[in-house]
């Protein structure tokens, strides 16, 4: 729509477009200038602008000069807030990089104090911090002068980006000054410049700080249009994002257009010959400084009474375009390059805020939608839980009524054994998974404590195994009077759950024990079993749901993952805790520690 001097603009919706490396708000976040190879070379001269960079780690130091090497900036490297000072007594830097918690004076005082003097109040700092962010931090950040902070670690591409935007202004300040110094008849239009430069960096480091605020596409628009509108002297704007389709520009928001411009221009297929179509095709600006510029480029467009001059800026994150903003002049203007530079950092910034609301938008989607799908899940795992434990009842109760008859034949009476070692082992699982959904869904498997000694517990499990696993063998030492206020029940479970577990992943004759002691105001269990020990990249995620190791020829388990998942809830549940070493000399011992009372 810009060929009526509209620059389109954005709805909340975010557009959808495929996944990038996740955005960082704020000015920093520009990608670096297309052309930075000629840059890069201009940089290395004498003229290099320089950074400093402060940090009492001189690891980091290190590292910060390899990330900014391919700038060809010169950097100087400070070990401390009092020797950054003593430095920005004798040059100027294009930008300075500041850790924020350093032994002596930390980042915040050194900020505090390079922005009372007046050489250098105006140089952009960006704070850099190995802790989590706070909103205290960021108004002391802010406050203080920073135009960015980074949490460490970041990517490198991320800390070059917002580097060479402040290179790029400093170079473009820089080339102001030297024209002032060698024609001295022109005195007052570089000051003008030099004026301009430090007002365009003031304003873009308010303009990101306001950008950091937003978490909606309107709330980057509004931030672009009462700040970034201002700061370009801009008579009307708009944003336009590219379409779900990727074939049209659709306005999201615009400002200072008649509306009958507006409505002509809602929606722009990108093959359409306007600047804002073409900005996004060639990802580069549009610069229309008079209305001789736009007739002789778009003849076919008209554009008397809209504007003088006009831009169309990209919206680019990482080579990819979202849309692009559009910005109209009610005069003529010359372009300089620190206008250009300017305005690029103006889009670029919108760019990243842009990416950064979409990102956190998609994330909150599939966290949400996970969390749906998860829940109906386990609710659905529950109920059918649920239903099933009737029929197996009936079964059972079968079971029990057929045994109890004498007339069966031998053959018969085997059969109706394994019918009901399965209906038991099925009535297990089905234990196993309502005890899932309750500590997914119901906050916890629920606990029933009372008076229990653990003698009593451990004899009625090793009945209930040697039943289920005739044939081996459990060595048992278990001390007398370990008493404790716990639900006998569930404890039980726990004891069953890690004996099978050991029987299942230990050969026919390896040795399989349980221990039972007390230690201060705690009681132990311990099982052991001498088979091959757990594999390494399984031990981290032992106890989640769903887990289980890979069993050998001659071992067999009809678990179905869950087991040692409950044996953890129902442990912590009682204020105790589970852990488990194992190796290929001493075996795997599952240790369980309870407290002996509550409260």
């Amino acid at each position: 729509m810009f060929h009526e001097g509209i620059a389109t603009t954005m709805s909340e919706r975010p557009p959808r477009r495929e996944t990038s490396p996740r955005g960082v708000m704020g000015l920093a976040s520009l990608p670096a200038p297309q052309d930075s190879a000629s840059d890069n070379t201009l940089l290395r001269g004498a003229e290099a602008p320089g950074v400093l960079v402060v940090d009492d780690n001189p690891a980091n130091l290190v590292s910060l000069e390899a990330i900014l090497e391919p700038l060809g900036v010169r950097l100087t490297k400070a070990s401390s807030g009092e020797q950054a000072l003593r430095f920005l007594l004798r040059e100027d830097y294009a930008v300075i990089l500041l850790d924020v918690r350093m032994t002596g004076m930390n980042g915040f005082e050194t900020a505090s104090l390079i922005k009372q003097r007046e050489r250098t109040r105006n140089v952009p700092i960006i704070f850099l911090t190995a802790y989590g962010r706070d909103d205290t931090e960021l108004v002391t950040g802010y406050s203080t002068g920073a135009v960015d902070f980074l949490q460490k670690p970041f990517p490198p591409e991320v800390l070059r980006s917002k580097v060479s935007v402040f290179v790029e202004l400093f170079r473009a300040q820089h080339q102001v000054r030297a024209q002032a110094e060698l024609l001295r008849q022109k005195e007052a239009e570089a000051r003008e410049l030099a004026h301009r430069a430090a007002g365009h960096i003031d304003r873009l480091r308010d303009f990101t700080a306001r950008l950091s605020e937003a978490s909606t596409v309107a709330e980057v628009c509004r931030a672009l249009f009462e700040q970034g509108l201002v700061a370009a002297g801009a008579k009307a704007g708009a944003v336009n994002l590219l379409s779900d389709d990727g074939e049209a520009l659709e306005i999201v928001d615009a400002v200072g257009y008649p509306e009958q411009v507006l409505s002509r221009w809602r929606r722009i297929p990108l093959s359409q010959r306007v600047p804002l179509t073409e900005a996004v095709r060639e990802q580069k600006p549009i610069w229309l400084g008079s209305l001789e510029e736009w007739t002789e480029r778009y003849p076919h467009l008209n554009a008397h009474g809209i504007h003088e001059s006009a831009i169309a800026l990209p919206l680019l994150v990482k080579g990819r375009a979202l849309g692009v903003i559009g910005l109209s002049f009610a005069r003529a203007r010359l372009f300089t390059e620190m206008d250009r530079a300017f305005f690029s950092a103006l889009a670029h910034a919108c760019a990243q805020a842009l990416e950064q609301v979409r990102l956190v938008t998609e994330e909150r989607r599939v966290h949400e939608e996970l969390r749906r799908r998860s829940e109906f899940e386990q609710q659905l795992v529950g109920i059918v839980s649920h239903d099933l434990r009737n029929p197996l009842a009936a079964i059972s109760m079968s079971v029990g009524l057929l045994e109890k008859k004498n007339e069966l034949s031998d053959s018969q009476k085997r059969t109706v054994q394994r019918i009901g070692q399965a209906s038991e082992r099925a009535a297990r699982m089905i234990r196993d998974l309502l005890d899932f959904t309750k500590a997914r869904l119901g906050g916890g498997i629920a606990l029933h404590r009372q008076p229990t000694d653990l003698k009593d517990v451990v004899t009625q499990v090793l009945d209930e195994v040697q039943v289920a696993h005739p044939g081996r063998h459990v060595d048992v030492e278990v001390a007398s009077d370990v008493r404790g206020e716990w639900d006998p029940d569930r404890i039980a479970q726990v004891l069953t759950n890690l004996l099978a577990n050991a029987l299942a992943y230990s050969p026919q004759g390896a040795p399989v024990r349980l221990r039972t002691f007390a230690e201060g105001g705690h009681a132990l269990i311990s099982v052991y079993n001498g088979g091959d020990p757990i594999p390494h990249e399984l031990l981290s995620r032992l106890f989640e749901p769903m887990t289980r190791g890979s069993l050998k020829e001659g071992q067999s388990s009809r678990s179905i993952g869950l087991g040692l998942y409950i044996v953890r809830d129902i442990v912590r549940g009682h204020g105790g805790s589970v852990d488990v070493v194992s190796s290929q000399s001493d075996g795997t011992t599952f240790t369980v520690r309870l407290p002996r009372l509550t409260g």
